[in-house]
C-alpha cells in the first residue's frame, strides 16, 4: 500500500511539474521578441532587461524553439497540452499504465502510442512546409527562416518534386488527415453533422418563413374577402337608392314625333295562333299600351360613384338598366299551353353569398412552449442509455421537435434488428416515464428508424391555424379537408375529390368528432352551396344537430337509421343519373361535366336535358354539385338497418368517384363485423384517432401504430396507395366556433332549402323488393306473422312435414335470424313445439289437404 501511496504521489508530482514547464513555454513563446539578446542573435546588452517575461531564460528557449520550428512550434504545443490532458483525466479516474505479462498486449499498446507520435511529426513537417511555402513573409519576426529549420529542410524538397501548388496542396491533404489521427475524430463525421446542423438550420429558416408566409396570405385573404364584403354592401345600398327615386321623364322637347315611332307588334307562335284567334272577339283585342315617357331612361342622370362599365362583371353588363314594363312577355307566357310538367331542376335552389372567414374562429395563441436543444440532446443521451440497458445499442442521429410530439431517428447497431426495438417500446415508454412511444420502423429514403416522444407539454393546434395557412388558401379544390399539423408543425391539407373517400375510426374522446367537425368546416369555408351539397347521417342526434338548416344541406340532418337507408338510395339513383348524363355529353367525371356546361353557358348556347320528360322543349342542363355524404356512426347505422347498408355504401364507393359523390364513414368500434372487407377494399383512405387494442388498429390501417397515439386529436392519416400512414395531431374547434359559423353561413345565404324525395324511401316495384328486406331486419316490426313470408314458410313447413330452421331459410332463400323469427312466432301460433335436442320441432297440426 505503502508502494502503491509513493507511485501516486510521483505521477502527481510528475503532472504538476509538466503542467508548469507548459505554462512557462507558453509565456515564453507569447513574449519572444527578436531585439532579445538569445542563441540566434545578440540583441540588446545582457545586463539591459529582456522583453521575454521569463527573462534571458525564456528569451534562449523560445529563440531555439521558433529556430527549429517557426510558427509551427504552436502545435506542437497543442499536441503535448493534449497529451497531458488525456493523462490528467486518466489519472482522475484511477487508471494506470496496464501492467501485464501479456508481451502481445504491450507491443499493442506502445505501437499505438508510437503510432500516434509519428502523426504528430507528420502533422508538424506539413504545418512547416506550409509555413515556408506560403507564409514567407513571417521570417522577419522569426530567428531564421519561416518554417524555422524544419520547413528549411522540408520545404525545398517538396517544391523541387512537386512544385509550390503540389507541395501547398500536398502539405494541406497531409495536415488535415494527420490531425484527424492526433485529435481521434473523422471528417467524414463532421461533414455530416455539419451538414444536418446546417439543413436543420435552413429547415428552421424554412418554416419560418412558410409561417410568416402563410400569415401573408391569411390577412390578404382576409382583407380581400372584407374588401369583397364592403363593395357588395355599396352596391346594394346603389341599387336600393336608384329603385326608391322615382324615374324622371325626359323633357318634351326632346322627345322623338310619334310618327316616328313605330307600333310593337306580337305574334303569337304557330302553337298559340289558334288559342289567340279564338279570343278575338269584340272587345277582345285590347290596345298594346307603347312605351310613355315615363317609361324612358334618365339619360342625364349622374351614375353612381365608384360603379363604371369597367368595374362592373360581365354579368352586371348584361342586365337590364330598367325593368321592362311591357306586359309582352307574360302575355307569351300565358299564350304558352304545356301539356307536360317540365321537370324542375334539383339543384336549382342552392343559393350563394359570401363565404365565412376565419375571423369567426378563435384566436392562436401568440406563444406557445418548444422543445429546447438542451432537452433534446439530453433525452437523445437518455435513449441511447435506456436502450443498451436492455442490449440494443443505438445511435440518435436527429431529433425533429413539433407540437405535439418530437421524432427522434436512429441508426440501431450492426446486427441489431428493428423488431428488437419494435418489441421494446412499451419498456422504453416505461424507463422514460411516458404514456406511450410509437416506433417507426422505416423512414423512406433513409436507413434509419425513428421513435416519437410526447412532449412534455403539448401546444394548441386552432382550425384558424390551418384555414388562413398558404397550403389551404391555395388549394383549388372546393372540397378541401383542414386537418391539423404533422409532426415538424407544417399544415396538412388533404383533397377528398382525390382521396376519394374517407374512414374514420377512433375511440370515445379520442376527437374523432372534433376532427369530423373540422372537415365540415372546412368544406364550409371553401364552397357555396351551388359546389357541395351534404347528406349527414348522425345516430347520435347530438354531434351535427348543430348544422341544422344551413344551405349546404340536402335534407335535414338524418337521425333515423331508416330514413339514412332511403338516403343511401337516394344518392346510389342520383349517382346512375350523374352517370346517364355524363355519357350523353361524352365526359368522363363531374369535372368534365360541368366545364362543358359552363361553356356552353358562356358560349351562350343552352344545352338541353336528354332525358327531359318534355323533349320537344328539355330544361336546360346546370352545372351539378358535389355530394358528400358524412356518417357519423356507422356501427350503430349496421346494427339497426343491416347488410344492406354495407351494399349501399360499397356501391356508392366502388362507383361514385366520377360521379362527385364522396363518403365520410366514421365509427367508434373498427370491427370486422363493421368496416368489412368490402367496404374497406372501396374505402382506401384511413384516418386512425387513438384505438383501444393493436386488432383495431390492424383493422383500421392493416398496421399497428393507433394504440400508441395521444388521444385529443391525435391520428395517423394514410392516403390510399401509399402504405405508409403520415401522424398528425388534429385541429381543435369549439363548439362555439361551429355556432359563430353555422349562424354567418345562414345570414350571408339563407336558410336551408331541402330537396323532396331524399327521404322518402323507395317507390318503383324494381326497389320493392329491397323495402321488403329493410322490414325483415332487427330492426324491423317484432312480430313475424307480420312478415310477408310468414304464410309462405307455414306453407313450406306444413308441406314438407321439415320444421328445422336450415330448411325454411334455404327454402325461403333468406338470412337465418329471420327464418329462426319464423319458426318462434309458429311455435307462439301453436303450429310447431318446442325446439328439441336434435334441432327439429314437432309439428302440430295435420298437413293440409291437396
Amino acid at each position: 500500500m505503502t508502494q502503491g501511496f509513493i507511485s501516486r504521489l510521483g505521477q502527481d508530482a510528475l503532472l504538476f511539474m509538466a503542467l508548469v514547464l507548459g505554462v512557462a513555454w507558453v509565456a515564453s513563446l507569447a513574449s519572444y521578441s527578436p531585439l532579445d539578446p538569445a542563441w540566434s542573435s545578440s540583441g540588446q546588452p545582457a545586463r539591459q532587461q529582456t522583453q521575454n517575461w521569463l527573462g534571458h531564460v525564456g528569451a534562449y528557449w523560445a529563440d531555439i524553439s521558433y529556430f527549429l520550428f517557426g510558427y509551427t512550434v504552436w502545435v506542437l504545443v497543442a499536441a503535448l497540452a493534449l497529451l497531458w490532458w488525456w493523462t490528467f483525466k486518466a489519472w482522475l479516474r484511477g487508471k494506470t499504465a496496464p501492467r501485464t505479462d501479456d508481451r502481445l498486449l504491450m507491443l499493442r499498446l506502445w505501437a499505438r502510442r508510437l503510432l500516434w507520435l509519428l502523426w504528430v511529426a507528420l502533422l508538424l513537417c506539413a504545418c512547416a512546409v506550409l509555413e515556408w511555402t506560403r507564409l514567407y513573409r513571417l521570417e522577419d519576426s522569426l530567428p531564421d527562416h519561416s518554417g524555422g529549420a524544419l520547413g528549411f529542410w522540408i520545404g525545398p524538397l517538396a517544391v523541387h518534386w512537386l512544385g509550390y501548388t503540389g507541395s501547398t496542396v500536398a502539405a494541406t491533404v497531409l495536415a488535415l488527415l494527420a490531425l484527424s489521427w492526433v485529435l481521434g475524430f473523422s471528417w467524414g463525421r463532421v461533414a455530416e453533422r455539419t451538414g444536418a446542423w446546417v439543413e436543420k438550420w435552413l429547415d428552421r429558416a424554412r418554416l419560418g418563413y412558410e409561417h410568416l408566409r402563410d400569415a401573408r396570405a391569411g390577412r390578404r385573404a382576409q382583407r380581400e374577402r372584407e374588401a369583397h364584403s364592403a363593395r357588395d354592401v355599396v352596391l346594394s345600398r346603389e341599387v336600393l337608392e336608384k329603385e326608391a327615386q322615382p324615374p324622371q321623364p325626359m323633357p318634351e322637347d326632346k322627345l322623338p314625333p310619334l310618327r316616328d315611332i313605330e307600333p310593337e307588334l306580337l305574334t303569337p307562335t304557330p302553337p298559340q295562333r289558334e288559342e289567340a284567334a279564338q279570343a278575338d272577339g269584340p272587345g277582345a283585342a285590347a290596345p298594346m299600351p307603347a312605351h310613355t315617357a315615363n317609361q324612358v331612361l334618365p339619360w342625364d342622370e349622374e351614375p353612381a360613384p365608384g360603379k363604371t362599365y369597367a368595374s362592373t362583371t360581365p354579368e352586371e353588363r348584361l342586365e337590364p338598366l330598367w325593368d321592362d314594363p311591357s306586359p309582352t312577355a307574360a302575355n307569351e307566357t300565358a299564350l304558352i299551353a304545356t301539356p307536360v310538367k317540365r321537370q324542375k331542376h334539383l339543384f336549382d335552389d342552392a343559393r350563394s353569398g359570401l363565404l365565412p372567414t376565419v375571423e369567426l374562429l378563435d384566436p392562436v395563441a401568440l406563444k406557445q412552449e418548444t422543445v429546447t436543444p438542451e432537452t433534446l440532446e439530453m433525452t437523445s443521451r437518455l435513449i441511447e442509455k435506456k436502450l443498451k440497458d436492455f442490449g440494443v445499442e443505438v445511435r440518435v442521429v436527429d431529433a425533429q421537435p413539433g407540437p405535439v410530439v418530437t421524432r427522434y431517428e436512429i441508426e440501431p447497431a450492426t446486427g441489431v434488428k428493428g423488431a428488437q426495438i419494435v418489441n421494446l417500446s412499451k419498456d422504453l415508454a416505461r424507463s422514460l416515464s411516458l404514456m406511450s412511444i410509437r416506433v417507426i420502423e422505416t423512414i423512406p429514403g433513409k436507413n434509419y428508424m425513428a421513435l416519437e416522444l410526447p412532449n412534455a407539454r403539448r401546444q394548441s393546434i386552432q382550425l384558424k391555424e390551418i384555414l388562413s395557412s398558404e397550403i389551404y388558401q391555395d388549394e383549388k379544390s372546393k372540397l378541401a379537408l383542414g386537418l391539423g399539423k404533422d409532426i415538424i408543425g407544417k399544415p396538412v391539407v388533404a383533397d377528398l375529390a382525390k382521396m376519394p373517400h374517407c374512414l374514420v375510426a377512433g375511440t370515445t374522446g379520442s376527437g374523432k368528432s372534433v376532427g369530423i367537425n373540422a372537415m365540415i368546416l372546412s368544406l364550409l369555408f371553401k364552397a357555396e352551396p351551388s359546389e357541395v351539397r351534404l347528406l349527414m347521417i348522425d345516430p347520435k342526434m347530438l354531434e351535427m344537430s348543430v348544422y341544422e338548416g344551413i344551405p349546404h344541406l340536402l335534407c335535414p340532418v338524418v337521425t333515423d337509421m331508416k330514413q339514412a337507408a332511403h338516403g343511401l338510395n337516394w344518392c346510389v339513383a342520383e349517382m346512375e343519373r350523374r352517370y346517364k348524363l355524363m355519357s350523353k355529353l361524352g365526359v368522363r367525371n363531374l369535372a368534365g361535366y360541368n366545364a362543358k356546361i359552363k361553356a356552353a353557358q358562356e358560349a351562350g348556347e343552352i344545352m338541353g336535358n336528354p332525358f327531359s320528360l318534355t323533349p320537344e322543349d328539355p330544361e336546360p342542363l346546370e352545372p351539378l354539385p358535389h355530394i358528400v355524404i358524412i356518417i357519423d356512426e356507422l356501427a350503430d347505422l349496421m346494427m339497426v338497418v343491416g347488410k344492406k347498408i354495407e351494399e349501399l355504401i360499397a356501391r356508392l364507393a366502388q362507383k361514385a368517384r366520377a360521379a362527385g359523390i364522396h363518403l365520410i364513414l366514421a365509427t367508434q368500434r373498427p370491427s370486422v363485423d363493421v368496416i368489412t372487407g368490402l367496404i374497406k377494399a372501396n374505402v382506401p383512405t384511413r384516418i386512425a384517432f387513438q384505438v383501444s387494442s393493436k386488432i383495431d388498429s390492424r383493422t383500421i390501417l392493416d398496421q399497428m401504430g393507433a394504440e400508441a397515439l395521444l388521444g385529443m386529436g391525435d391520428m395517423l392519416y394514410m392516403k390510399g396507395g401509399t402504405g405508409l400512414p403520415v401522424r398528425v395531431h388534429g385541429a381543435f374547434v369549439s363548439d362555439d366556433e361551429v355556432h359563430r359559423v353555422v349562424e354567418f353561413i345562414k345570414q350571408s345565404m339563407g336558410e336551408a332549402d331541402y330537396i323532396d324525395g331524399v327521404l322518402e324511401g323507395v317507390s318503383s316495384e324494381a326497389a320493392s323488393d329491397w323495402a321488403v328486406d329493410f322490414e325483415g331486419t332487427p330492426a324491423g316490426s317484432g312480430g313475424g306473422e307480420k312478415d310477408p313470408l310468414y304464410d309462405q314458410a307455414v306453407d313450406i313447413v306444413l308441406k314438407d312435414r321439415k320444421s328445422s330452421i336450415s330448411h325454411v331459410q334455404r327454402k325461403l332463400r333468406i338470412g337465418y335470424n329471420r327464418a329462426a323469427r319464423l319458426l318462434e312466432d309458429m311455435e307462439q301460433a301453436g303450429l310447431v313445439g318446442a325446439l328439441s335436442s336434435n334441432g327439429q320441432r314437432d309439428i302440430l297440426v295435420p298437413a293440409r289437404p291437396e
